[in-house]
């Protein structure tokens, strides 16, 4: 256990894959046999809050002192700790129905994530370099996790309106905006290294559209404005599909590991467009576009980004194995299905997609844990 506290990425990174197992894990049994909480409400706030910040710490206080010269901060243990206990406290609280125990739970999340927050904002600010937009979107995005995850704990405490400002400011105030200002930095980047000849286009005017759009669609969305949301949706999955296309996701096929991220993105254009679609009342979508979203285009996506770093700072190759490359597009299999059980109304979809998600990302921890307790394989520090 040692191993955890040579380097941020190996304990949040570790702490993130029980996080996935636990989840999943509670998930899958609860459509087994749904008990505690209100078994949707509660997963809808859970999923997206549990899986997903824990390994943004781990890439945000790797990757990111080298995009801003400095050195990194300690303290990751115990904000690493904190907030995964929050998350257990959460799940207990959703299994016995006691609210008080899950309001406890997002408000120790809240706590940790201040905490990362701060560290990070330390960081920009003793930054001296020139480019530090993708850094101060970040700790944007940072702030609008606290504020999900406050609602959050306000939502488990009985006030009721708070859980779509919870939800809305989850996947559209936090979590896209952290992704797509990642994908804007590092994409092109990882792609010049290995598309030859390769342009890289990566215009700020870009990012400050998406993230507009981040806040049209989620704003639209929170307060029932069907048109705004229809046409800022439709004007985002054009985007997408041509950022994509411009970007390469077909030339990236020739690298696995590169493709895995743009095969990634490339939901975004599928998300959008059922976000339109269902706001102009032209399909009836349900929960289609979320789990397009957060399965489609963010699970897959932590999959790729998370296996590249960990490859790359435990000495390993960066190359995708057939064993990874397989189990990351069952991923897309069940990334799929999850949509259609929503497009189709099909029950029995759901349950099958959900048990195909816990046994693969069961598979990918069973591959990537261990690698955060060892030292690297080439004998260097971290």
């Amino acid at each position: 256990m040692h191993a955890l506290k040579l380097a941020p990425h190996r304990l949040y990174f570790f702490a993130g894959t029980l996080a996935l197992l636990l989840l999943f894990g509670w998930w899958w049994l609860t459509l087994a046999r749904p008990a505690g909480l209100a078994a949707v409400p509660i997963h809808a706030l859970l999923m997206p809050l549990g899986l997903f910040p824990l390994f943004i710490l781990g890439f945000t206080f790797t990757a990111g002192p080298r995009w801003l010269g400095v050195n990194g901060v300690g303290g990751f243990l115990p904000i690493g700790s904190g907030y995964l206990s929050g998350l257990v406290l959460v799940v207990l609280g959703a299994i016995s129905a006691w609210r008080p125990l899950a309001a406890l739970g997002f408000g120790l999340m809240c706590l940790a994530w201040l905490a990362a927050s701060w560290r990070w904002s330390r960081l920009v600010k003793a930054s001296k370099a020139q480019d530090r937009y993708h850094a101060k979107v970040l700790l944007a995005a940072m702030l609008g996790g606290a504020l999900a995850q406050a609602a959050a704990m306000m939502w488990a405490a009985g006030i009721e309106p708070a859980w779509i400002v919870a939800r809305q400011f989850a996947f559209f105030g936090f979590l896209l905006p952290i992704f797509l200002a990642v994908c804007h930095r590092m994409l092109p980047f990882f792609s010049g290294n290995v598309i030859q000849p390769y342009t890289p286009w990566r215009p700020y005017g870009l990012l400050w559209a998406w993230l507009g759009g981040c806040i049209s669609v989620g704003v639209a969305g929170g307060l029932g404005w069907s048109w705004l949301e229809a046409i800022a949706a439709t004007a985002m999955s054009l985007g997408f599909a041509y950022t994509s296309w411009r970007w390469g996701v077909l030339r990236s096929l020739g690298n696995r590991l590169l493709a895995m991220l743009h095969l990634s993105f490339a939901w975004l254009a599928i998300t959008f467009a059922l976000i339109a679609l269902g706001a102009a009342g032209v399909l009836t979508v349900g929960s289609a576009p979320i789990h397009a979203l957060g399965l489609g285009f963010m699970a897959t996506m932590l999959v790729g980004f998370v296996s590249r770093v960990t490859f790359g700072h435990s000495g390993r190759p960066l190359q995708a194995e057939n064993w990874l490359w397989a189990l990351y597009l069952g991923l897309h299999l069940a990334a799929a299905s999850r949509v259609a059980a929503s497009l189709l109304a099909i029950p029995w979809l759901m349950h099958a997609s959900a048990s195909l998600w816990l046994a693969l990302l069961a598979l990918w921890v069973m591959k990537m844990a261990p690698i955060y307790l060892k030292p690297r394989i080439d004998g260097q520090p971290g």
